[in-house]
């Protein structure tokens, strides 16, 4: 029997115009990272010269969300169509979401606002019809910031 995924406990995404929340199963790359570069301080003329780390700008990283197919829901799939960059001759738009981390109860635990988030990429998992591994998509965002809310 293939194991039910609800959103009344554990991980969620919810928010933009993605039509209600959607239960994750799992996910990696929610990060954001400062670029370092070097500056050069000292006397160049036979003083001493030494390289100095300087923060630079915040990079985000591209988080990588695995969703399952819950029967005759295609939320995730039509969101992916409707703001895939590609899908209006260049044209795209960003939305917000939330990444939810919630309990037993549906308590939340920790809560990530995504900021200018539009999808990257958009995969259905390998499945096998004999496997008791339940079916997922999996979906890659490009963000411009995270903001840890709760």
């Amino acid at each position: 029997m293939a194991a039910e995924y609800s959103v009344s406990s554990g991980f969620s995404l919810s928010g933009g115009t993605l039509g209600g929340q959607i239960a994750v199963k799992s996910f990696s790359g929610l990060k954001m990272d400062v670029e370092v570069s070097s500056n050069c301080v000292g006397n160049q003329q036979g003083g001493k010269k030494k390289l100095e780390p300087r923060p630079g700008p915040t990079k985000p990283g591209q988080p990588t969300f695995v969703c399952p197919i819950p029967k005759g829901d295609k939320k995730l799939a039509d969101w992916w169509k409707k703001l895939n960059p590609n899908a209006q001759l260049g044209t795209y738009t960003t939305e917000d979401l939330m990444f939810t981390f919630a309990g037993d109860g549906g308590a939340v635990h920790a809560q990530w606002q995504l900021k200018g988030v539009f999808p990257m990429s958009y995969q259905v998992s390998d499945a096998d019809s004999g496997a008791a591994e339940l079916a997922a998509e999996t979906i890659q965002l490009c963000i411009t910031e995270i903001e840890r809310m709760q």
